[in-house]
């Protein structure tokens, strides 16, 4: 906890992943999946079965981080054709329904909003650095839609704006004008904590939907149950001058 507290408290700068650090976007994602199906034409008596096979699927592709949501429309499509299933959509409403079922099934984590209000009144600076969606925006439109971006003073989406997180640290140390180490990125992935903190980064994960307890993790890197733990220490950490 020592090293948690010291981190926290000496940061200028705090990183946020957005999906599973934030929101939570997943635990309702076998709902989307079978909005999903329904539009695209899988017929209600084998509904059940496929969401079950496309939600292993997804589940595994998105644990390694590699879920590309501007395909997965093809996701769905192959799936289906292998049951002998003939599909009928539009690529761009399946998007837009998409892109709207995602967020209607995206909740705030509890001390989210109050954590990132907190670190601002704080004096501190708070950025979200994450991944792309694999469709142009719909990172973007997520976290507006959430209520996010008020709270946000820099959003950087990987793919669209920079190749990687650690590239988008980098940007927001050399914008900000703050050293690596008094950045702190939070994530739920600790394969992507521990790529920042190699970068010089300072990092903390959070346990929850992808969170490995088998990945080994230096002890600078703490990991912690949720965000209401981090927020603990900021109300008992003197704000920034």
């Amino acid at each position: 906890m020592a090293t948690l507290e010291k981190i926290v408290s000496d940061a200028k700068v705090f990183s946020f992943d957005i999906d599973g650090t934030l929101l939570d976007s997943y635990t309702y994602m076998r709902d989307v999946i079978q909005i999903l199906l329904l539009y695209i034409g899988v017929p209600a008596n084998m509904l059940e079965m496929l969401t079950d096979e496309v939600y292993m699927k997804w589940y595994e592709l998105e644990k390694q981080a590699v879920m590309d949501y501007g395909k997965f429309h093809v996701f769905l499509e192959d799936i289906a054709r292998k049951h002998s299933i003939n599909v009928k959509y539009d690529v761009e409403k399946f998007k837009e329904l998409m892109i709207e079922a995602r967020i209607r099934g995206s909740q705030p984590y509890k001390c989210a909003f109050k954590l990132l209000a907190e670190l601002k009144k704080a004096g501190r600076k708070v950025v979200s650095v994450s991944g792309g969606d694999g469709v142009p925006g719909m990172k973007y439109k997520r976290i507006a839609e959430s209520g996010l971006a008020q709270l946000f003073d820099k959003i950087i989406v990987v793919n669209e704006d920079v190749p990687s997180r650690v590239d988008g640290l980098i940007k927001v140390a050399e914008e900000l004008g703050v050293p690596k180490e008094e950045i702190v990125h939070v994530d739920d992935r600790a394969k992507i904590a521990l790529e920042v903190y190699n970068a010089g980064f300072k990092a903390i994960v959070v346990k929850t939907n992808f969170f490995d307890p088998y990945y080994s993790l230096p002890e600078e890197i703490p990991v912690v149950d949720s965000l209401c733990t981090i927020l603990d220490i900021i109300a008992k950490t003197p704000p920034k001058q």
